[in-house]
Formats: structure tokens, sequence, C-alpha cells
């Protein structure tokens, strides 16, 4: 997965959560009363914990593609 997928999955992630009243209470007399529930906030470690490894994940790859890259071209010009 890409970085711009895992920003992608990131922002409409959080935004399903909050669209979901047993995750998230939004309050309709304003947005600083609108708040993360027990369950929510549970919800959300977890997702952000799958996002961490996700993100490790890319950047270990991006890392090995411009490693290898660096490689051929360095190969080339000899």
């Amino acid at each position: 997965m890409n970085r711009q997928a895992l920003k992608d999955l990131l922002y409409g992630g959080i935004e399903e959560m909050t669209q979901n009243p047993r995750l998230f209470y939004r309050s309709s007399v304003g947005k600083e009363y609108s708040h993360w529930t027990e369950d929510g906030k549970e919800n959300l470690s977890e997702f952000m914990n799958f996002m961490a490894q996700e993100m490790a994940k890319c950047r270990e790859t991006e890392d090995d593609r411009r490693a290898k890259e660096m490689v051929i071209k360095e190969l080339k010009t000899q």
C-alpha cells in the first residue's frame, strides 16, 4: 500500500468512526461537547495501532525500493 492510500485510509477510517454514535458522541449543542465514547476510544486506539504498523511496512517498502534503485543506477554508471 502506498503512502497516499494510507493517508486516505486514515482519514476515511476516523471519519467513518465519528459517524457511528456508539463510538463518537456528536453534540447538537456545539462541537466542543462532542467526544469519543469509551468504546470509541478503544476502537480508535486499535485502529491507530493497525495504521502505525501499516505505515512502518510502507516506509520499509519505500526504503527498500529506493535502495534498489540506487544500486541499479550505480551499476548502470559503471
